[in-house]
């Protein structure tokens, strides 16, 4: 979970600066997802090996992790909080996933 915790923490002191982070990683997602979709939680897969299942949850305030029958719950740093409310509202749009 430090390892989480830690990438977390080094995505950025604000929103803008966390989307930087997800451009350079080309990590893009679709509005309203809280597991695979999710940009933060894409660019967590790319960066780590988690070996379970990431989603965000608590009204994205918490990033959950279940992993062999445990559920653990880290909270999520303020300025991921605040990139994922706008994300979610559309203010970055080419992080927005093309896939289908």
């Amino acid at each position: 979970m430090e390892h989480i915790t830690r990438l977390l923490e080094g995505m950025g002191t604000t929103p803008d600066a966390v989307a930087v982070t997800l451009r350079a990683a080309s990590a893009q997602g679709a509005r309203d997802s809280t597991s695979f979709m999710n940009p933060v939680v894409r660019y967590l897969n790319r960066s780590l090996n988690i070996g379970g299942r990431l989603e965000v949850g608590g009204g994205g305030t918490l990033l959950r992790l279940l992993y062999e029958s445990k559920l653990r719950e880290v909270p999520l740093p303020v300025a991921v909080q605040g990139f994922l409310d706008c994300f979610h509202r559309g203010l970055y749009p080419d992080l927005e996933t093309r896939e289908a």
